[in-house]
């Protein structure tokens, strides 16, 4: 519950601050370009800072799906191939077992990768 209340009052702390930059914008710069053209100013300056704002969570974003794809592609590279014939000769066992993998995935997360690293270097000392 501290975290809560820790997090609303640095939000409340960021708000005000955007606030007084916002109002001190405006004031510096209404006595040269009036009222209007001091409102545009702060817009502009509003729709600058969003646009910076979302270019760098797009960014890292990006970096985040890069990274989640390299982590597959290393895992399918570790999967004996052998798997494939498995999955083509048996459908319906495959489909249990795909969720019965997906339940066990879901509850357990890191004892399937786990498992999936011990798989794959059995797999690979053939």
């Amino acid at each position: 519950m501290s975290a809560v209340i820790a997090t609303a009052a640095a939000c409340a702390a960021v708000v005000m601050a955007v606030f007084a930059l916002g109002f001190a914008l405006y004031a510096s710069t209404e006595p040269v370009v009036g009222a209007a053209g001091a409102a545009a100013i702060v817009a502009l300056a509003a729709a600058l800072a969003l646009a910076l704002f979302a270019l760098i969570a797009t960014m890292r974003a990006r970096k985040r799906e890069r990274e989640t794809a390299i982590a597959q592609a290393e895992l399918l590279d570790e999967l004996p191939i052998g798997l494939g014939d498995i999955a083509r000769d048996r459908p319906l066992m495959t489909l249990g077992i795909t969720a019965a993998a997906g339940l066990l995935a879901a509850r357990h997360p890191t004892l399937v990768r786990d498992l999936i690293h011990i798989v794959a270097r059995f797999g690979t000392r053939r």
